[in-house]
């Protein structure tokens, strides 16, 4: 059995949200967060007779649209699009599966830690969401006028004369799915895990958006214009790029500057003093969000007590992991864990 529903641009955005809507709400029951605005945020809870899960939507500055995906299928689900190039999205994958065909770029396999970004050109074909597969995400969706206010004093020009300005391999790598880095892949999970109160999730988002943005400009500034960073050579620059892998491979061990220095052949001073404007922030502290992150994921998905969680992410002390974890989230670790039952029941 399968369901399908379509999507079509061509008569403006706001035509296109209300079959959105019209699909959502076929497919679950909605309901509005508590002590939330209605038009600001809602949930979507998968009717039995469709799979089970939710989709989380809320309605951002600029009618920015974030979708978070939480969900199972029982039947095949097929979305059948016809988008013009003023539509926007940026689709980041933390679990599960579904499957992409475009006529005019090519199919793929949409999968986990695979991000895609759609450019300025019409985009037609059919997205799959096939039963029994678990499918976890976070889509930013928008009409392209709209973007404008999260790139600040920097202007969307940014954006135009970096990533809309690509080759047209690199265009479609960019649509079909490219491997997320992990300091954008971390900001997708804050997102998805974000357990803070109801009424302050929204300017959270937003400011994890811009983050978001600036950050794929920065990558692609990086990757293929280059730029005098502490007088790095382009053998430097690539070794530092790949420390967030090294740090994701080894995320409850502390980063020895020197072991790294060592094995990636680079001054220790270049490479802290690289390392910090290239990504935005110091190694530990870079390594400390990675650490906390696996540690959001662990206090919801395993029954580890907070004690050994905080051990194996580092801290000496639970008091300490405690204190980091409720700077970097806004709430306890306890009440983090305690939340992931009330969101459910939102």
């Amino acid at each position: 059995m399968k369901k399908e529903f379509h999507i079509n641009s061509k008569n403006g955005y706001s035509a296109m949200l209300e079959q959105y809507k019209t699909m959502h709400e076929q497919i679950g029951n909605a309901r509005y967060l508590p002590n939330h605005d209605m038009n600001k945020g809602i949930v979507y809870d998968i009717k039995p007779e469709y799979g089970k899960g939710t989709i989380q939507i809320y309605n951002l500055l600029g009618n920015v649209m974030l979708l978070v995906y939480d969900f199972v299928f029982s039947e095949d689900i097929i979305t059948v699009f016809d988008l013009t190039e003023d539509y926007f999205e940026i689709e980041y994958c933390i679990d599960g599966w579904m499957y992409i065909e475009e006529e005019n770029v090519g199919d793929t396999c949409f999968g986990p830690n695979n991000l895609s970004v759609s450019l300025s050109q019409d985009m037609k074909g059919t997205i799959k969401r096939c039963a029994e597969q678990k499918y976890q995400g976070v889509s930013i969706t928008a009409n392209k006028q709209a973007l404008s206010s999260y790139f600040g004093s920097a202007g969307i020009e940014v954006w135009y004369e970096t990533i809309e300005n690509l080759g047209a391999q690199l265009r479609s790598e960019y649509y079909l799915g490219l491997n997320t880095p992990p300091e954008i892949a971390n900001i997708f999970l804050q997102i998805f895990n974000c357990r803070l109160p109801v009424k302050s999730r929204t300017l959270f988002y937003e400011s994890k958006v811009m983050e978001v943005f600036s950050l794929i400009v920065s990558n692609e500034v990086i990757k293929h214009e280059g730029y005098d960073v502490v007088a790095l050579s382009p053998y430097e620059l690539q070794k530092i790029k790949e420390i967030p892998q090294i740090l994701l491979a080894q995320p409850f061990e502390l980063p020895n500057l020197l072991s790294l220095s060592e094995k990636l052949v680079i001054n220790p001073k270049k490479l802290t003093k690289g390392f910090k404007l290239v990504f935005g922030d110091t190694i530990f502290s870079y390594h400390r969000k990675l650490a906390l992150s696996r540690a959001a994921s662990m206090l919801l998905n395993t029954d580890h007590t907070i004690n050994e969680i905080a051990y194996d992410s580092g801290y000496s002390s639970a008091s300490n992991f405690c204190a980091a974890f409720k700077k970097q989230y806004g709430v306890t670790p306890l009440k983090y864990r305690e939340s992931s039952v009330l969101r459910n029941a939102e």
